[in-house]
């Protein structure tokens, strides 16, 4: 079992963030990389440097102006703003006016992050790339007969949109992997199991039948991202029943968690995937310092007996989890598992 990561991805730190009503430093640390690539190395997998992502695959889940935005905004911004190294948004479009695209790159900022925990500055583009390759290249092992690869994701992606960066989240990364593993299977499944809804991943597939999106997670109503995730989102027009989301309750553990996982898996059987696409948050894990739930090591254990039962080619897509201390628990005892299936 080979593990990707790109070194665009090492180092990376966040401008502070605007949390639970605070500017603070972001939940999303260089220490959690790390934190990933010291578990792959103790168990002994080979870690690859990714080829960096090839623009036509990134057009092919985000909207060009939105990449270019990204590429852009950080070095015009100082011009506009003299001193100020990150961009943020401090107005967005509102449910009572269109969401238009201004010229202004504060307004853009609005425009095209969802959030205020998710600040631009010169070294995202970067990072993020990265991630994107590190997820693609980890797809295209897979499909050239590995059956399992770990992309060590950081930032993650499954919070953004074809058009809107969120969540810490810039690239989706997931949703590269599955574009990639589309071209040698007609239908491909996406899991979701970070406590948090893939809503990004859930906008990009909402419209398509041959990808087919389930996410486990936190209940929206109490959780970001707040406003999707709910069981009645099922997808629309020829995407109407190929996505499901299985909300669960705050301080839920392993029982109503693998009750709700088996609902998932039983659909993704029924869809008839060629190719998996794990977005692996590890914050439902109960030490997480943003998670909700209260998944226990042994469930992340049984999570991936039950996945890697699939027997399907399979990419890991490392997404949340935050906890930088326990963080690695539940990542070994994911990866032991699916290391297991390929000795």
């Amino acid at each position: 079992m080979r593990a990707v990561v790109s070194s665009l991805q090492r180092g990376y730190k966040s401008a502070p963030v605007f949390f639970r009503g605070q500017l603070v430093e972001s939940q999303d640390t260089p220490e959690r990389l790390e934190a990933f690539i010291a578990v792959a190395l103790e168990m002994g997998l080979d870690l690859i440097e990714p080829p960096v992502v090839v623009d036509p695959l990134l057009k092919s889940v985000h909207e060009p102006g939105y990449l270019e935005f990204l590429t852009e905004a950080p070095g015009r911004w100082p011009q506009m703003m003299p001193g100020v190294t990150s961009l943020m948004p401090n107005i967005y479009p509102t449910r009572h006016f269109p969401a238009r695209l201004p010229q202004h790159y504060l307004g853009q900022a609005g425009y095209y992050l969802g959030d205020m925990v998710s600040p631009l500055t010169a070294q995202t583009w970067g990072a993020a790339l990265g991630s994107a390759s590190s997820a693609a290249h980890a797809a295209s092992l897979v499909l050239s007969g590995e059956p399992v690869a770990y992309a060590l994701c950081r930032p993650s992606g499954h919070h953004a949109h074809a058009d809107m960066g969120q969540g810490f989240c810039f690239l989706n990364n997931a949703a590269i992997a599955a574009i990639v593993g589309r071209t040698r299977h007609a239908r491909v499944a996406v899991i979701d199991v970070d406590v948090h809804h893939g809503n990004g991943t859930q906008h990009i597939f909402y419209d398509r039948d041959d990808v087919f999106f389930t996410s486990l997670h936190s209940d929206p109503e109490m959780t970001y991202p707040f406003f999707t995730g709910h069981a009645d989102e099922v997808g629309s027009g020829k995407g109407e029943g190929f996505n499901l989301n299985l909300p669960l309750k705050i301080g839920s553990g392993d029982t109503d968690y693998l009750c709700a996982l088996d609902i998932a898996i039983e659909r993704i059987r029924r869809f008839d995937a060629g190719f998996l696409v794990v977005s692996l948050g590890l914050d439902a894990h109960e030490s997480d310092i943003l998670g909700s739930l209260n998944v226990t090591s042994e469930g992340f254990v049984e999570i991936a007996r039950r996945l890697a039962a699939l027997r399907l080619p399979t990419v890991l897509v490392q997404e949340g989890g935050y906890t930088v201390s326990q963080v690695g628990n539940a990542l070994r005892a994911v990866l032991s598992v699916f290391a297991a299936t390929v000795k």
